[in-house]
């Protein structure tokens, strides 16, 4: 009880400090449950349980098998919300009153508990309710003062504040402190710089909490990421190799990111998937989500496994239209982290090419080569677009035979290997030399269609020469490198 008051007690610091955040922007109106289960969500799960949607079968025969979950409190409280499960629901209660007693220590937790009061708020007796809130208030009392908390901490402790708010006078200014400063001095910056794409359980966090943000305080913690969401998304689905990865529950995508480390690969599977799930649920009308939506639905990858099953059930609308991945684009381009991803099609074996922090890696009759260095490398032709290593300075011929005349009219050039934010004289063909930048992870794009000046097109029904060589640097401060080749 000791640990308890001193939490409580520093919490109320906290709050009379922040007084000037407490205010109605960080103040929740809506009713039990708030937290994920908004009205148009929990009345298609119900209808999901009446109808024995197929990812309802799956869940539940998960459950009637025996077979524990991963995050039982979860699957327990979301049961009673579904389908009016009172017994899952008190044993939810159960293990949330249990937590309490002991102490709720870790992020897991925190989450977990933040769902149990939310969600079975009316299944709780008072001295059940009571102690379960101090325990979840000291905890996040404990937190707040600390600096680097991460965004699983963060998010569980919005969770949290959310569930308690009516119940708990120190909802607001724990929102306030969570919003107004770890919000902004650590996501908000991650996401700005395309970092939180690379950890699936950090990207989870992050969509979790800003979900259950817009929808209570009707704000977008996302909405100032400068694009690294839409950006994301667009990327998700060239980002995994084109083989997959079989397990008994069912078959997964193999995520790129950890290369020829299947394990690892196996292991963070799931939370992509849960990632993406995500994505859909935060946007589902621009286009590049819609593929992603397309993407969860295919039912050749519903999962049966005690963690994913619960998502699947809870996230993916059978209801929403989505597109096909066969009709997205065989290339993408992430500006913003500096990254290339393509494929030569979607249907049968392809070929696969990623660039990543100056690594390109390709995959190709099933085997992967992966390099550093760009200096020699042949151009990797794709539909519309191809992907030219560079080692400046550096030539070297682009062509679309043997078949020039079916080379296409929109063309988009990605040259690769060059120094992010490093400024190169570019000549093509014979013409007058221009200069360049390349961007991110040493990326610059070059693109030819219609719509560009006559001067800038790229006729690839013959044969065209590309050089680029670095500016030459200033022999003395203020004057200006030259703006073209020598």
């Amino acid at each position: 009880m000791g640990a308890l008051r001193a939490a409580l007690a520093t919490l109320a610091v906290i709050s009379a400090s922040g007084a000037a955040f407490a205010q109605a922007e960080f103040r929740v109106y809506e009713d039990h449950p708030r937290i994920f289960l908004e009205k148009g969500r929990l009345e298609r799960l119900r209808r999901d349980v009446d109808r024995q949607s197929l990812r309802w079968q799956t869940l539940a025969g998960i459950v009637s098998g025996g077979r524990s979950f991963d995050e039982q409190p979860l699957v327990d409280a979301l049961r009673f919300q579904a389908e009016g499960s009172a017994e899952a629901g008190q044993r939810a209660v159960r293990w949330a009153v249990a937590r309490a007693g002991d102490g709720i220590g870790t992020a897991a937790d925190l989450r977990l508990a933040a769902l149990v009061y939310d969600w079975c708020h009316g299944l709780f007796e008072e001295s059940q309710l009571l102690a379960v809130r101090d325990a979840m208030a000291a905890a996040i009392a404990e937190l707040l003062p600390r600096a680097g908390i991460g965004p699983g901490l963060i998010r569980a402790a919005i969770l949290a504040s959310i569930a308690l708010a009516g119940d708990w006078d120190g909802s607001e200014a724990a929102l306030a402190t969570l919003l107004s400063t770890h919000w902004r001095r650590e996501v908000a910056p991650a996401l700005a710089e395309g970092r939180l794409s690379d950890d699936a359980a950090d990207l989870i966090a992050t969509m979790e909490a800003a979900l259950v943000v817009r929808h209570n305080l009707e704000r977008d913690p996302l909405a100032a990421d400068g694009g690294t969401i839409r950006s994301l998304a667009h990327c998700r689905l060239l980002s995994y190799y084109p083989v997959d990865i079989d397990t008994p529950q069912g078959r997964m995508r193999r995520p790129s990111r950890f290369g020829a480390d299947e394990q690892a690969a196996r292991d963070q599977a799931p939370l992509d998937r849960i990632a993406e799930m995500l994505l859909v649920a935060y946007e589902a009308n621009l286009r590049e989500f819609q593929f992603v939506q397309g993407w969860i639905r295919d039912e050749a990858y519903l999962s049966r496994s005690s963690l994913l099953a619960p998502y699947e059930f809870l996230w993916v609308n059978p209801y929403l239209p989505g597109l096909t991945a066969e009709s997205s684009p065989l290339v993408a381009y992430d500006k913003i982290r500096g990254r290339l991803f393509g494929r030569s099609r979607w249907d049968g074996p392809s070929m696969w090419l990623g660039y990543s922090d100056g690594r390109l890696e390709i995959l190709e009759g099933g085997e992967l080569s992966a390099t550093d260095s760009m200096g020699g490398l042949p151009p990797v032709y794709f539909p519309n677009a191809v992907a030219v290593p560079m080692r400046p300075p550096a030539r070297v011929t682009l062509s679309w035979e043997p078949r020039r005349e079916e080379a296409p009219e929109s063309v988009r050039v990605y040259l690769i290997g060059l120094r992010g934010g490093e400024t190169y004289g570019l000549r093509i063909g014979g013409r007058e030399a221009r200069l360049i930048e390349a961007g991110a992870g040493g990326v610059a794009v070059v693109h030819s269609d219609p719509g560009v000046p006559k001067r800038d097109r790229i006729d690839f029904r013959r044969k065209v020469r590309l050089e680029v060589k670095p500016t030459l640097k200033p022999t003395r401060p203020g004057r200006r490198a030259p703006s073209l080749l020598r």
